[in-house]
């Protein structure tokens, strides 16, 4: 069952490459870097796949930096489960009921001035997948203003790096406290989202499926012409 958390109005909001998180509980104490410590090294990672009037987000961080987001949202505060079983700090801050509204309220995606409905969808195995979240538009997406503030309330230095279809205009920018709104426009022709990638994939197997029953009705018919 994904988990599912909606924004609506003006609540403010955030979202692959795939990297690391995790603080490990050793002793019952999470182990922490020291604060401030990842904002100066490699930026944030967002990507966006869009569908429709569906905007899919993936935002991954650093180790440290899942640390200093679960410190600031004291998801730390315990570290067993209902049963006494002891917890990772991964396990901890998905857990977390601050986790899902912080990341609505840093990643906002507005169509013609109205923001889109957005929810998350996956918090659970935030070491390989990173965070997920979805967003519904008024209608299909086609220009949209992004604006990303995640973990720039607890270091202005922080960035992060939004990534996303060959279709879309940027396919990259970088987001940071002082340049956190920008305009991205998708082209709809090109669309990468997952419903398209799945007709494409049901089309090229349909194709590959005539293509060979072609070339196995050829080589049955040479084979009786040869025979006759």
């Amino acid at each position: 069952m994904p988990i599912v958390h909606r924004s609506r109005g003006a609540r403010r909001l955030v979202a692959v490459a795939a990297t690391a998180v995790a603080a490990a509980v050793t002793a019952g104490v999470v182990a922490a870097p020291p604060a401030g410590a990842h904002p100066f090294g490699p930026p944030l990672s967002a990507r966006l796949d869009v569908d429709g009037a569906e905007v899919a987000v993936t935002w991954t961080a650093a180790e440290d930096d899942w640390v200093n987001l679960g410190e600031h949202l004291d998801a730390f505060t315990t570290q067993t489960d209902e049963n006494g079983t002891q917890l990772t700090g991964a396990e901890l801050l998905a857990r977390s009921d601050n986790l899902p509204s912080y990341l609505l309220s840093h990643f906002v995606i507005e169509q013609d001035g109205q923001p889109c409905e957005g929810q998350v969808t996956q918090l659970q195995d935030l070491l390989t997948l990173g965070a997920q979240l979805l967003y519904t538009c008024p209608r299909p997406v086609d220009t949209v203003e992004l604006t990303v503030t995640t973990l720039t309330d607890i270091n202005e230095n922080y960035r992060t790096v939004v990534t996303s279809d060959a279709g879309s205009e940027p396919a990259q920018a970088l987001f940071t406290a002082t340049t956190a709104t920008q305009q991205w426009t998708f082209d709809a022709a090109a669309g990468g989202g997952p419903a398209r990638a799945a007709l494409m994939t049901a089309g090229g197997l349909i194709l590959a499926a005539l293509a060979g029953g072609l070339l196995w009705w050829r080589r049955g018919a040479g084979r009786r012409t040869a025979a006759e």
